[in-house]
């Protein structure tokens, strides 16, 4: 496998980056004098910056001895925000549990009951979003969102590295609205509040793209058919400067996550068809990209990451061609890469395979189409969006000084 990647960095972006990070490295050490955060998580957030600054390397233990002994180099501190390490919904978050990863989280098996009929939406005011799908003909977001009613529960039921994960009740298809149904959604909302409004456009739109290959692998009529959850961006514009987050519908079950971005895969419950599909999607693209990050419940998929060949676009999780090599040094080809006629990569042993198999050795087609979306993984334009315009008033201090020198906490930080 050739790969040749090369990247052009600008100077000018680079002196804009390193203000950025200063500048949110005194917001954080204002959020710790104020006592908003506890310690542990201030210095956890502070090396991640110091890291990004600087380019500095943290040794982290790996999750996979396979993927340990093909290492090359760590992928950049702060690059990659996952979202998952599920609690009960009513425990709180509790202060400085904080880990900070350098690839995408793996967890134990979490059980996501769906007790939205439990929950208690009577008292939680209603208030107005914006709805914005991605259309991924044209590279970017549609501009005529819909205006909706929503709920979301001010208790997050999860919490990831960087986003907290709220039950939401809405009506989002013009369906559900007919009818006067409410549907029970996942909303996604950044723990930071400086986070950059744009990384939320990001994951919705490599979700949808996602959604597009999954129709692909699901017309060679492997064993088992996959789908991702359709994604959506709401811009809360009844909440100050319009904060937005990301949306999907809540799956009902176990929550199992099967292979990261980095080259882990998920030996205790390990499974053909995640994997079939990550390496099917490499093959389909024309080898200018590859779906990885696979987590779900059954093959119900959300939140993946994609790598592409020249390392842009697709979030901050993007770990381009290294990605690649990471994903196909812990691959093991199973029966339904052999079903789908993909070049084998380190074969499992027919004779052992004990997991799901196709009824046909092969596939009727003679090989995987190549298909290759107009999509490129960045967006073409960013809607016109307060979220965009009040981006700089979110970095003001944090603090306003009151008669008497006290201090008074500025509640912009505080979306929810």
């Amino acid at each position: 496998m050739s790969i040749i990647v090369s990247h052009y960095a600008s100077e000018s972006k680079e002196v804009e980056k390193s203000e950025d990070v200063w500048n949110r490295l005194n917001d954080l050490n204002t959020l710790s004098k104020l006592n908003i955060i506890p310690k542990p998580e201030y210095e956890a957030r502070k090396q991640q910056l110091v890291d990004e600054l600087t380019g500095t390397k943290i040794n982290k233990n790996r999750e996979n001895k396979a993927a340990d002994e093909v290492e090359e180099e760590e992928p950049p501190a702060g690059s990659i925000p996952p979202l998952r390490d599920a609690t009960a919904r009513k425990q709180s978050v509790a202060a400085g549990t904080l880990t900070l990863e350098k690839h995408r989280t793996t967890v134990a098996d979490t059980k996501l009951t769906d007790d939205v009929n439990l929950l208690n939406f009577t008292h939680i005011p209603t208030q107005r979003a914006k709805v914005l799908k991605f259309n991924l003909e044209k590279g970017c977001f549609d501009k005529d969102g819909e205006i909706i009613d929503i709920k979301i529960d001010p208790s997050p039921f999860a919490r990831g590295n960087l986003r907290l994960a709220h039950h939401m009740l809405a009506s989002i298809s013009s369906r559900d609205r007919s009818k006067g149904v409410s549907q029970h959604y996942v909303a996604k909302i950044s723990i930071d509040p400086f986070e950059d409004p744009r990384s939320y456009l990001d994951d919705v739109a490599t979700q949808q793209c996602a959604r597009e290959y999954a129709k692909m692998y699901n017309r060679y009529n492997p064993p088992k058919r996959v789908k991702f959850v359709e994604a959506f961006v709401l811009s809360l514009i009844d909440r100050p400067h319009s904060p937005l987050c990301a949306v999907e519908r809540y799956i009902d079950g176990t929550y199992k996550k099967h292979n990261n971005n980095w080259g882990f895969i998920n030996n205790k419950h390990e499974r053909n068809t995640p994997h079939a599909f990550s390496h099917f999607t490499y093959e389909a693209s024309q080898h200018q990209l590859l779906i990885c990050d696979i987590q779900g419940v059954g093959d119900i998929y959300t939140d993946p990451q994609i790598h592409s060949i020249d390392g842009r676009g697709y979030g901050k999780g993007n770990m381009g061609t290294r990605g690649f090599r990471k994903f196909f040094s812990t691959h093991r080809c199973n029966a339904i890469c052999k079903f789908l006629k993909l070049p084998l990569i380190n074969p499992k042993d027919p004779a052992k395979e004990l997991l799901t198999v196709p009824q046909n050795a092969f596939m009727e087609n003679d090989q995987v189409e190549n298909v290759k979306l107009s999509f490129s993984g960045s967006l073409n334009a960013l809607p016109a969006l307060p979220a965009f315009k009040n981006k700089n008033l979110m970095k003001e201090p944090l603090i306003s000084k009151q008669k008497g020198g006290q201090t008074n906490v500025c509640c912009s930080c505080n979306i929810i």
